[in-house]
This record gives C-alpha cells, structure tokens and sequence, in this order.
C-alpha cells in the first residue's frame, strides 16, 4: 500500500512537472564564464573576467531601469516600469551607450567596440538558456 501511495505521489508529480514551463533564470556568473570563454583572443587579452562582470552587470542595470528586467521580486523600479507599460522595449544602442558612460566613469579602458562584442556574445548566453523572446515589432 504504502508503495502504491509512493508510486501515486511520484507519478502525479511528474505530471504536473511535465506540464510547468521551466523557469529561465539569468546566472550572473554563468553569463560571466560564456562571454569570457567565447571572447576572441585579442579582446580576451584585454578585458579581465572583472571587466566582462561589469559589463554585464551595468547592462543588467540598465535593463532594470528600463523596466526589463529585475533583481528579483522587491525590485521596486522594474515593478513601477512595468506598471506604467505593457510592453518594454529596449535599445541595444541604448544600452551600449550607457554601459559605456559607466566604463568612463570608472576609469576603465573599456571602448565601444568592447562592449557591443561582450553583449553580443551575451545574446547568445541568453538564447542558449532560453531568456530570449521574440524581437519588437516595429511601430508603423
């Protein structure tokens, strides 16, 4: 009897595992080992694991402040962007150019070209966990 209940549990489990969509969840340092493994040899020469970490944190940031993403469920500034918003779109320009402020700021030697080929690499982290949706439509 007692295993019949197991075998009733494990089943009945199972099922409804089967039918939840698997979370996708952003691992910073995940991210972090993808982008700096897949780096081309000059620029990997250049960035430090530290740099591509900022720069991804940075673009997360800005992400945030856009509405687009979250530090996890308090994260008042996204829920108040989403609120106001259905949808969110962002630019990967934007993003570029406000990474690249912080870079400045922090005295780093970090250029344009830097940061599109690390946020680039990024996308593809992103796509091979699945975090990806379809791209915005253009508005008419």
């Amino acid at each position: 009897m007692v295993v019949g209940l197991a075998a009733y549990a494990v089943m009945r489990v199972s099922s409804r595992l089967a039918h939840t969509r698997a979370r996708t969840v952003y691992d910073l340092f995940e991210a972090v080992d993808f982008v700096a493994e897949r780096l081309p040899d000059a620029l990997s020469a250049k960035l430090s694991y530290d740099d591509v970490q900022d720069i991804l944190l940075w673009r997360l940031d800005h992400l945030r402040l856009q509405g687009s993403a979250t530090y996890g469920r308090g994260d008042v500034t996204a829920a108040e962007a989403e609120s106001q918003e259905d949808e969110v779109v962002t630019s990967d320009d934007d993003s570029v150019d406000y990474v690249l402020a912080k870079a400045t700021k922090s005295g780093r030697d970090i250029d344009a070209l830097d940061v599109v080929v690390v946020l680039d690499l990024e996308s593809q982290y992103l796509k091979a966990i699945g975090a990806l949706g379809p791209p915005a439509e253009e508005s008419p």
